[in-house]
């Protein structure tokens, strides 16, 4: 009996399993942006003028090098290389994300985690954090259900929970609290 291989064996960029009858990605991508764009204008950037560092994930007036202090953050670096359907839709599919954390000691960690497992972690940091950090805390892509299995809609939710897990992960406060360690860890 052949030996079970990991589903992110290699696993480099996004992962997408795309069905028999060859889904146009590119097509469902453009339907996608253009049923889930806000019509919401966005206003000009009033941050000041750095010529020399990018901007910070957290504030539009606070630049990555006005922080000199150290950070308590464990995470260097935080992306999401991927995703991959698990099981059968008729008997409870779920969808899978590969977190990939760089540590501050250069230890890469794959955490695989589902859509549910961040609402866990928000749950937690809502909970065990002091109420004048919860403003940093982003609030999670909202769930789609009749959408979850498309290819279009896991690449953009991939991308904005790795926004999300990053703005968590790299905060200098938040990045270091006991609920953030134990979701990785778990």
């Amino acid at each position: 009996m052949p030996t079970p291989t990991h589903p992110f064996r290699n696993t480099e960029s996004l992962l997408v399993v795309i069905p028999d009858d060859r889904i146009d990605v590119e097509a469902e991508a453009q339907l996608y942006d253009e049923l889930c764009d806000d019509q919401i204008s966005i206003r000009p950037s009033t941050r000041p003028k750095s010529p020399q560092e990018p901007p910070s994930i957290f504030s539009r007036d606070i630049w990555l090098n006005d922080n000199s202090g150290t950070s308590l953050a464990f995470a260097r670096n935080v992306h999401i290389a991927g995703w991959t359907s698990v099981g059968d839709k008729l008997g409870g599919a779920y969808v899978v994300y590969d977190c990939v954390i760089r540590t501050k000691e250069d230890t890469t960690i794959h955490a695989h985690k589902r859509y549910s497992d961040f609402v866990l972690l928000y749950d937690a940091l809502k909970h065990s954090l002091p109420k004048h950090q919860h403003h940093f805390i982003p609030a999670l892509p909202p769930k789609y259900p009749f959408s979850r299995y498309r290819a279009a809609f896991l690449d953009r939710r991939r991308r904005q929970l790795q926004y999300w897990l990053s703005a968590v992960l790299l905060h200098p406060e938040i990045g270091a609290c006991q609920a953030v360690r134990w979701w990785v860890m778990d």
